[in-house]
């Protein structure tokens, strides 16, 4: 299964992306802050914005890459109209898919704790 589409979203189970989209945002834009269960990557294809992943400020740009790790928080605002492609890494087991939010969402270790278990003492 070499070709998917977002729509698919048919990955081989060798994959180590398991979803990805095209975003194509207007200047004045945002992603509100949020975070994954899973690892979630954007390369910048044009346009321009300002980030925050992991607590540090980014200038985005052509070439691009904004790498974020499960569990941390980012956001953007579009400075340029831009198209920009994200795709999450590998989602644990029982992993959450989209935004997550603070106040609404626990992190992944509390969430993981509040799961049943799967029998035995």
């Amino acid at each position: 299964m070499p070709k998917t589409t977002p729509e698919e979203g048919a990955f081989p189970t060798w994959s180590e992306t398991q979803k990805y989209g095209v975003s194509r945002l207007a200047a004045g834009a945002e992603v509100e802050p949020h975070f994954h269960d899973c690892n979630e990557y954007w390369i910048i294809i044009s346009g321009r914005g300002d980030a925050i992943s992991e607590g540090e400020p980014y200038a985005l740009g052509p070439g691009d890459m904004l790498m974020t790790k499960a569990g941390d928080y980012h956001s953007l605002k579009v400075t340029e109209d831009m198209i920009a492609v994200y795709y999450y890494g590998i989602m644990p087991e029982h992993g959450r898919w989209g935004h997550l939010h603070e106040g609404v969402d626990p992190p992944w270790e509390e969430y993981r704790k509040s799961l049943p278990s799967r029998g035995g003492p």
